[in-house]
């Protein structure tokens, strides 16, 4: 006993530190709007547009309607009955969420459905000649952004492993290398300037960053960064170290919860006060668990096959929509229902933010979010609707 206690005290001490970072982290993963140095404006639904955000249309309503609209649809082609139910009462599963990106201000809009309370958080934009004077680029090789070689690991292995499944009698076909294709990344000076470069092995990008001209990083993403860094390397470095810490880090709360338990057994004074605690432990981790198995697997759903309506928004395969649906038929030509905004799902244009023009999956950006649903639009919005700014409509789960 005395060895487990002495274990479990100098394990807690050392891993004291990643037990801080994977609890802030945490924290800040639950509120991701907290700490971003954003002004912050928050308004009430009496405060603004004659209190017309206090009379949106509630989650009962709009389940009824929903219902109606299906059954219209459903004996146009003779399918089923639907009847609206009270097992479970309607419910918004996110607050709503928009993106507005003005002339030199970005704001994101968080809105309480049910109350109609909001909070705005403003980012001014940076004249980009006055960050960029004074200094080179950061990515020196901006006008070469592929290489083409003769032996490429990745491409190596890739064929070669049908014929390995094959050999060890399993079905084979040919392979694929995945969403996410692996990087080479090593030094090199260009021009005389230290260097680093990243090689895409799946598409052949390249992309270099100065030593000189790392990019600065917010503590906060970088601790969240942190917090998602997970997987060893096939070397062993620094991020090897780090995958290592991750499972030391779960050993040692394994071990701190069964030995924290014995400890307390030991002590007869607070068996009974200790059960207590330990039984309301379990109920509430089984009433948490099933009640969030069923969130995550319900309303979690983004939606069902295509459907394209003549009255409002059309809907692809993914449950994503081009706008919202409405009697009156007006869609935003840049909003999604999906919660992805921007290009490519979320992800900045032209390579996801990163050099080369790659995403961080290697493959070419997407250009547009309505990309998918362009052909099978009815119409395009009337040129009255277009506005000069531009509001993206995307879910958060907050």
């Amino acid at each position: 006993m005395k060895l487990i206690r002495k274990i479990h005290l100098y394990s807690g001490i050392f891993m004291f530190p990643f037990v801080l970072l994977y609890g802030f982290t945490g924290w800040f993963f639950n509120h991701p709007r907290y700490f971003t140095g954003d002004q912050v404006t928050t308004f009430m639904a009496s405060d603004v547009v004659d209190g017309r955000l206090g009379q949106l249309a509630t989650p009962d309503a709009m389940a009824a309607e929903i219902v109606d609209d299906l059954n219209r649809s459903s004996s146009l082609a003779d399918g089923p009955l639907i009847n609206l139910t009270d097992a479970r009462a309607p419910q918004f599963n996110r607050f709503f969420s928009y993106t507005v990106t003005a002339d030199n201000a970005s704001h994101q809009v968080s809105l309480d459905p049910i109350t109609g309370a909001g909070e705005i958080r403003t980012t001014y934009s940076k004249d980009e000649d006055e960050s960029q004077a004074g200094g080179p680029p950061a990515n020196p090789l901006e006008t070469v952004t592929s290489a083409t070689i003769a032996h490429n690991a990745l491409a190596e292995a890739q064929e070669l492993f049908p014929k390995i499944l094959t050999e060890l009698e399993l079905p084979s076909a040919d392979a694929n290398s995945g969403r996410r294709a692996p990087g080479l990344v090593f030094s090199a000076e260009v021009d005389g300037v230290p260097s680093v470069v990243t090689y895409n092995l799946g598409t052949g990008a390249v992309s270099a960053l100065r030593e000189d001209s790392l990019p600065a990083t917010e503590v906060k993403s970088f601790l969240q960064r942190m917090h998602m860094a997970r997987m060893y390397s096939p070397h062993y470095n620094i991020k090897w170290l780090w995958a290592l810490q991750v499972d030391l880090m779960f050993v040692s709360m394994v071990f701190w919860a069964l030995s924290g338990l014995l400890m307390w057994w030991q002590l007869k004074k607070t068996r009974l006060l200790g059960s207590g605690f330990f039984i309301v432990s379990i109920l509430s981790a089984v009433v948490l668990t099933v009640g969030m198995h069923d969130q995550l697997a319900t309303a979690g759903r983004r939606g069902g096959p295509a459907k394209t309506s003549s009255r409002g928004g059309t809907t692809t395969n993914s449950g994503r929509s081009d706008g919202p649906a409405t009697d009156s038929g007006r869609r935003g030509s840049s909003a999604t229902s999906g919660g992805r905004q921007g290009f490519g799902g979320g992800r900045q244009g032209a390579g996801g933010g990163r050099p080369g023009g790659t995403t961080d999956a290697g493959n070419p950006p997407r250009r547009s979010t309505t990309a998918d649903t362009e052909n099978s639009s009815p119409k395009e919005p009337p040129p009255s609707q277009e506005r000069t700014t531009r509001t993206n409509a995307t879910s958060s789960d907050e």
